[in-house]
């Protein structure tokens, strides 16, 4: 069974509203929100760089959990805002999509002045560009995860900058996973994620020495999915190679991770 409402509000985004039932007792309900805008600003001297005319162009597409099983999930939407729109103050998607529109992601309000609505064919050439999107990535009887891309240019820069995360709930337990509620020792998950990186390399035939961080340790990526029994993180441009190599991942299966005696209780429970 399946229930759609279309409608708009006052911000010029349009929200599509539906539950998914699964079984009697387990129901997800989603909102769509869909924003296009376009704005053309002033910006502050220490921030222009060739060109004084700019616009803002806005754009998000978000899948929002408005309820799992009859309850709000607060922490799991407060996650999403806060990697999402960069927003860890407001207290609804409304209020931090309003902000969002009149910034973007990475801009104060009070480094653009003279908001004026308008469109594509009216906008100024030098364009800031700001894309978020948030897809439910996984849903079974376990997790829901939610995928969050990010995507921004500044007119005049050598190129823009992406970057993937992800956000895991936890539906037996109602909570988000987090690196801490996995791991026993951050350390030696670093490690392992170190050893399994030179181990991709080798089998690739890469140079270790080019696709791995200069002079600074491996990093733990905060970015992770939990894929059945493995865990794959996600290193963003520049984290543990160049820009032109993209985002690059590593896989921990099960086993190495429970060999290496990190994973907690809560972690073999749910990676079983």
């Amino acid at each position: 069974m399946k229930r759609i409402k279309l409608f708009s509000i006052a911000t010029a985004m349009t929200i599509v509203a539906g539950c998914s039932v699964e079984k009697a007792d387990k129901v997800i309900c989603l909102e769509h929100f869909s924003m296009d805008k376009y704005y053309n600003v002033d910006l502050p001297d220490s921030l222009r760089m060739e060109n004084s005319e700019y616009s803002l162009h806005n754009i998000a597409k978000i899948v929002w959990p408005t309820s799992i099983d009859g309850e709000v999930p607060t922490d799991l939407q407060r996650a999403i805002m806060k990697i999402a729109l960069n927003d860890s103050v407001s207290t609804t998607l409304k209020e931090a999509m309003e902000k969002f529109e009149k910034t973007g992601y990475g801009l104060r309000e009070e480094e653009t002045t003279n908001h004026v609505a308008t469109d594509s064919t009216h906008a100024n050439k030098a364009e800031i560009m700001n894309s978020v999107r948030v897809e439910m990535a996984q849903a079974n009887d376990k997790l829901y995860v939610f995928s969050i891309f990010n995507e921004g240019y500044f007119a005049g820069a050598a190129h823009g900058m992406y970057t993937q995360w992800f956000v895991t709930y936890d539906r037996i337990n109602k909570k988000v996973v987090t690196l801490e509620s996995l791991f026993t020792d951050k350390e030696k998950l670093r490690k392992l994620l170190e050893a399994k990186r030179k181990e991709d390399l080798k089998e690739q035939g890469v140079d270790n020495d080019y696709y791995m961080p200069d002079d600074s340790p491996f990093p733990v990526s905060e970015s992770f999915e939990i894929e059945g029994s493995c865990i794959t993180f996600t290193y963003q441009p520049y984290d543990i190679a160049s820009y032109a190599e993209g985002m690059q991942t590593v896989r921990l299966n099960y086993y190495d991770m429970n060999e290496a005696g990190i994973l907690t209780p809560y972690a073999k429970k749910l990676l079983e």
